[in-house]
């Protein structure tokens, strides 16, 4: 599946509209509430970063930049996002060597590298007004583990809500947690930070010892 137009346009446009209003802020990327950094907490929380290549999807001003630089010495980084303008402002922010920015629809574009890991943030909050919302996370994930050698981490918001808004689309944990498992069976779900948010971590690793059945990726970054 591949983003309609009209969904493109759409999505450009209410991203131009918030930073016409807010600038280089949160708001302008639809978080009011100030927990953008407890995202990026919990999205890094199952992976080690240090000497690694990061795929960031939607990385709208970059800002994932900051909590790596938290965490380790030394990392890659790509962020893509299909909004020029916070491209622009992205690049300014982090013009680091290790740090590079596109401007491009992440299921269009044709990206002739690797990475180790890939995050998305935020990526998969908007209702599609000529799509099936669960389809387009399919796509993404399936093209981000294409491109990652170790495995990605995406957010979204729950369906186990009190309200909606219109333009969002709130997700049942549960299909995207057998949506995961179709792409490996080593997959983690949190939804022990916020009520109405969790995120999905899938590893491409789900090979397991016979003799312990304890997955060989556990063994080799947990134990």
């Amino acid at each position: 599946m591949k983003l309609s137009e009209t969904d493109l346009e759409i999505v450009r446009a209410r991203y131009r509209d918030r930073l016409s209003r807010y600038g280089y802020s949160p708001k302008s990327l639809g978080w009011d509430k100030g927990k953008q950094d407890v995202r990026f907490e919990i999205l890094t929380s199952q992976y080690d970063f240090e000497g690694k290549k990061v795929l960031d999807i939607g990385c709208g001003f970059g800002d994932l930049v900051g909590t790596l630089e938290k965490k380790c010495s030394s990392f890659e980084y790509l962020g893509i996002d299909l909004v020029p303008e916070l491209i622009e402002i992205a690049k300014e922010m982090h013009p680091a060597a290790n740090c590079r920015f596109l401007a491009v629809d992440f299921l269009e574009a044709e990206i002739q590298e690797t990475f180790d890991y890939a995050i998305a943030s935020g990526t998969f909050n908007f209702r599609l007004a000529r799509g099936d919302n669960y389809e387009f996370a399919r796509s993404v994930m399936e093209k981000a583990l294409t491109l990652c050698a170790d495995g990605i981490a995406f957010d979204f918001l729950s369906d186990k809500v009190d309200y909606t808004y219109e333009i969002t689309f709130h997700y049942s944990p549960e299909r995207i947690l057998s949506l995961a498992y179709s792409f490996s069976r080593n997959v983690v779900l949190r939804n022990d930070y916020m009520p109405f948010e969790f995120s999905v971590f899938i590893f491409k690793d789900d090979s397991f010892s016979k003799d312990d059945t304890l997955f060989n990726r556990y063994k080799k970054y947990v134990r």
